[in-house]
């Protein structure tokens, strides 16, 4: 049965879908290993606290749990304003322009705003996953394509945690989108 809502796949491997503010920014040569620890200790909370957010237990098995529930919501919604706030203060440099991006723990596709970076260039995709972070996800990439101002790269190198928790994400995301469409079905449809 179509859910009306379409899988994106790149490199085989579900993906990642979203408008969101995208930035490549060319490096001379790959980050040594002392960056590279660096940006997997950074990247691996980042997609921890983004796929806490992501998850909603309660609502997404549609348990009742009374007064706790209204209890976790309040805290949540503390938490999220203390993380927006905390965001907007040690904003260092403003987002840059949200463009359409597809990622999975192989690489990334996404419209290049401006002139995209050449075929072979290494460098670092920096990826607003939420405006309440106050950091960006930054992988090490390379270019392996670009096709009009859609650039394509791979992430040689990852390590298996951080392929795990970015696939984890994407899956998170495909499974809302598929309930928010079945959701809007059910109100449509008077259910």
């Amino acid at each position: 049965m179509y859910e009306g809502v379409d899988t994106v796949v790149l490199y085989d491997q579900l993906a990642y879908h979203d408008v969101l503010p995208v930035q490549w920014m060319a490096l001379p040569s790959t980050p040594d290993r002392f960056e590279l620890i660096g940006l997997e200790e950074a990247n691996l909370l980042l997609l921890q606290a983004c796929i806490a957010v992501e998850e909603h237990p309660a609502r997404d098995k549609n348990e009742d749990l009374g007064a706790l529930a209204g209890e976790i919501a309040r805290l949540d919604f503390k938490l999220n304003l203390v993380m927006q706030l905390l965001s907007k203060l040690i904003a260092k440099e403003k987002m840059p322009p949200a463009t359409t991006i597809n990622f999975n723990g192989l690489g990334a596709s996404w419209t290049f705003i401006g002139k995209p970076p050449p075929v072979g260039a290494h460098g670092l995709l920096r990826v607003q996953l939420r405006s309440s972070l106050p950091q960006a996800l930054e992988l090490p990439a390379e270019v392996v394509g670009v096709d009009g101002s859609t650039a394509k790269v791979k992430f040689p190198g990852l390590s298996e945690a951080l392929v795990e928790l970015i696939q984890r994400l994407a899956f998170l995301r495909h499974r809302r989108q598929i309930a928010d469409v079945r959701k809007a079905r059910g109100e449509a449809s008077g259910n």
